[in-house]
């Protein structure tokens, strides 16, 4: 073997062993330098929770197009997503506080969210002027199987009045001045979102950010 093959060899032999050691470090495999392990190491994404405060009232066809938007967003993002809800009273819909009364009494018997549901789902039905409101809300609460007697208290009593006052006085503080009305982390929402994806979006900004 001449001394030219000897200085090739060599070289090869050389190249072999930095291509291994940088193997071995991490460089090529992704692996912590040195831990010899398999696995590759991953980026913390943790999830932080995320509260939606909306003030909404009963009788406005907004909040019923809003509606089943954050309670996808709930189903979507479990536990990450806290979802909570304000009277807001407005004096432009003539049968929209015996609907929150209603649906606050229901809250009392465990059912809150059935009456949430179906405030929203008959709207059309019960929220003109012309309708007995008290009598249609009065038929549901029997059809969920609430306790009539109690419901009927609570629909007129001056503790719930308190709690709609409260909660209305509660978003004027907070500079609410249409409905739906949505606080994201307490930060209003200047412009609500166009649609399921945008909302998602803006969701997912909080709900990611350090």
């Amino acid at each position: 073997m001449n001394k030219l093959t000897t200085q090739i060899i060599g070289f090869f032999i050389v190249i072999a062993i930095a291509i291994a050691a940088l193997y071995y470090s991490g460089v090529f495999s992704g692996n912590n330098a040195g831990s010899g392990s398999n696995e590759t190491v991953a980026t913390d994404w943790s999830a932080r929770t995320v509260e939606i405060l909306v003030y909404s009232d009963y009788a406005c066809p907004a909040c019923r197009f809003y509606d089943p938007l954050t309670q996808q967003l709930g189903r979507e993002y479990g536990e990450n997503v806290i979802l909570r809800h304000r009277h807001f009273v407005l004096g432009s819909f003539p049968n929209s506080e015996i609907a929150h009364r209603a649906v606050e009494a229901a809250k009392r018997q465990d059912k809150f969210l059935d009456m949430h549901d179906l405030a929203y789902e008959f709207q059309a039905e019960w929220s003109p002027s012309h309708v007995n409101a008290r009598a249609f809300f009065t038929e549901l609460a029997e059809g969920i199987g609430l306790d009539m007697d109690q419901f009927l208290a609570d629909l007129d009593s001056d503790e719930i009045g308190q709690i709609l006052e409260s909660h209305r006085q509660e978003g004027i503080r907070r500079t609410v001045n249409a409905t739906p009305s949505f606080f994201v982390d307490g930060h209003k929402l200047r412009q609500n979102p166009q649609s399921y994806e945008q909302f998602k979006s803006i969701v997912e900004l909080y709900m990611y950010r350090n």
